[in-house]
C-alpha cells in the first residue's frame, strides 16, 4: 500500500494527461474521406457519407457499431467531437491535404445552425479572440466565417487536459507548479488587457494544461472591450461561473484588471484547496443578494493549515470583496507571486 501511495503521489502532468486521454485518436484515412466513406472501427466496413446526417452517430449495418459520421467544412474534416454545449460544438480536425495539421472546429447545433443571435455569438467570439490570441498561453484563432451553409471558427487544437481535472485528481499540486500556472495565466490576461479587452470567464473548465505542463486558456465568449468593462454597458447581462465571477458583475458596477485578479483568486483559492470558496448554496444566496449583505468568509480559515503564509495573504487580498482593496494591475499582482515562485525554485 506504501508503494502504491509513493507511486501516485509522484504522478506527474504527463502521468495524468496519459490518463486522462486514454481515447486513441486515430488519424483519418483521408483518401477514403475525399472518396465518401469512412471505415467501421469494429469490422472495417464501409460507412458512406451520403446515406447519413454528418456529425450524427451512425450505426454499421453489418456489426451495430457506432461510428461518428464526419464533415467537411472548407479544408477541414471535422472528425471526433471534443465538446460543447447550446452556444455550439467543438470537434477535433485535420486539414484535409495533411492529416498532421489539427485544429478545433467550433459549428453550432444542427437544429440551431441558422439561429441568428448563435451565428453572431459564434462569429463575435472568434471575432474578438482573432485581435489578442497571438500569444503562448492563449488558444490562437485560425479563421472563421461562412463555408457554403456552415458557420465555423477554427482554433489551434490543445493536446491537454483541462485544470478541473488536474483539480480533481488524487494528486495535489505543489506550490510551484501552482503559482507558474498563475503567472501564465496573468501573462496571458496582461496581453488581453493591452489588446483592449478583459477575458471575463475565468474558471477551470476555460484553463487547458498541455501536455508540456503549461497553459493555455480557452474560450473568448464573454470577452468585451476593456472600454465596455468599465462603463458597465454589460450590466443587463449576468454571465459567467458564480463560483469565480467577481461581485461587481452582479452589482453591474465597472470591472476592470481588480475583476479578473478576483477570479484568479478564486481559481487560486480552488487550486490550493480542492474545493470552491463558496458552495452551490453560497453561491445562489450571493446572486440573491447581489453581495450588498454578503460579510466573506475568512480565506484564511478554508485554507488548509499548512498553506504557504505568504500565498495565503495575496489570496486574501485578490478575493477582497471591495475592489479597492485588491491589487489593482497584473503587474503589481504578478511582481508578488514571482517572488513566491522564486521561493520554491
Amino acid at each position: 500500500m506504501a508503494k502504491d501511495k509513493q507511486s501516485n503521489d509522484e504522478l506527474g502532468i504527463q502521468d495524468l494527461h496519459r490518463e486522462k486521454t486514454q481515447q486513441i485518436i486515430t488519424k483519418p484515412d483521408l483518401d477514403y474521406l475525399e472518396e465518401g466513406f469512412i471505415i467501421c472501427s469494429n469490422c472495417g466496413c464501409r460507412i458512406f457519407l451520403e446515406d447519413n446526417p454528418p456529425l450524427s452517430i451512425s450505426k454499421c449495418r453489418e456489426c451495430s457499431n457506432s461510428n461518428f459520421i464526419p464533415l467537411l467544412i472548407k479544408d477541414f474534416w471535422l472528425y471526433e467531437p471534443l465538446g460543447g454545449g447550446g452556444m455550439g460544438s467543438v470537434y477535433h480536425s485535420f486539414f484535409r491535404q495533411n492529416s498532421n495539421v489539427e485544429a478545433a472546429l467550433k459549428v453550432l447545433p444542427r437544429k440551431m445552425k441558422n439561429d441568428n443571435f448563435l451565428i453572431e455569438s459564434l462569429i463575435g467570439e472568434a471575432r474578438s479572440g482573432s485581435k489578442f490570441s497571438n500569444h503562448p498561453h492563449l488558444t490562437k484563432v485560425y479563421e472563421y466565417g461562412l463555408w457554403e451553409d456552415e458557420y465555423y471558427a477554427a482554433y489551434e487544437f490543445i493536446d491537454g487536459i483541462r485544470l478541473d481535472q488536474i483539480i480533481e485528481s488524487p494528486v495535489k499540486r505543489p506550490d510551484k507548479q501552482i503559482l507558474l500556472w498563475a503567472l501564465q495565466i496573468l501573462s496571458a490576461e496582461q496581453h488581453i488587457y493591452d489588446s483592449g479587452f478583459l477575458f471575463r470567464d475565468l474558471k477551470p473548465q476555460n484553463v487547458m494544461i498541455d501536455k508540456n505542463g503549461n497553459v493555455k486558456m480557452i474560450d473568448y465568449g464573454l470577452a468585451i472591450t476593456v472600454q465596455d468593462a468599465l462603463s458597465g454597458s454589460n450590466a443587463e447581462n449576468i454571465l459567467g461561473s458564480p463560483h469565480y465571477m467577481p461581485p461587481e458583475r452582479i452589482v453591474g458596477a465597472p470591472e476592470s484588471q481588480y475583476s479578473e485578479i478576483y477570479s484568479l483568486g478564486m481559481l487560486l483559492f480552488h487550486m490550493i484547496s480542492r474545493q470552491t470558496f463558496y458552495s452551490s448554496e453560497d453561491i445562489k444566496h450571493l446572486v440573491e443578494k447581489h453581495v450588498v449583505s454578503l460579510r466573506m468568509n475568512n480565506p484564511m480559515m478554508k485554507l488548509p493549515a499548512n498553506t504557504n503564509p505568504e500565498l495565503v495573504r495575496i489570496v486574501c487580498k485578490m478575493i477582497n470583496r471591495n475592489p479597492s482593496a485588491r491589487y489593482q494591475t497584473y503587474k503589481e499582482l504578478g511582481a508578488e507571486l514571482f517572488r513566491e515562485f522564486k521561493k520554491t525554485a
